[in-house]
């Protein structure tokens, strides 16, 4: 980021560095392991079952986390330059990919950067909250 605001990618940027020398084709992102030799991923120990298509998306969004990725940039990793599909395609996918994710809206990890295009970000937990609400159920009412 600079400046406070979110710099969009482009197609030429190097991917994150997520992974060991020698295991270039397992990537992890917070609970999300996917393996490109087996093309399978889990989030935390539950395996996803995913479409071709998707785990190509999901691939992308993981080589790319935190950053956020156009429509074009999407589409053209994911089905390729040449290709026709329009805006509403890469959309649809997008919304298949979190629907098969599953979870809970606040932790989803794929979100909309308004009129930059798509950010996959892993949720941080929130312990600080959980650890409030402990402390006030033991003092209990005065």
């Amino acid at each position: 980021r600079k400046g406070g605001s979110i710099e969009p990618i482009d197609a030429m940027d190097e991917p994150a560095n997520t992974t060991e020398v020698g295991l270039h084709h397992l990537t992890t992102v917070g609970e999300f392991f996917l393996d490109r030799e087996t093309v399978r991923v889990w989030r935390g120990n539950q395996a996803l079952r995913l479409s071709l298509r998707q785990f190509r998306l999901l691939d992308v969004f993981m080589r790319h986390p935190g950053k956020p990725l156009s429509r074009k940039v999407i589409k053209d990793f994911v089905w390729g330059p040449e290709s026709t599909i329009g805006e509403t395609s890469v959309d649809a996918e997008i919304m298949r990919l979190r629907r098969a994710i599953g979870g809970r809206k606040r932790d989803m990890p794929i979100r909309t950067a308004r009129k930059l295009g798509y950010v996959f970000e892993v949720p941080k937990r929130r312990a600080q909250s959980k650890q409030r609400l402990s402390t006030s159920e033991v003092e209990g009412p005065p």
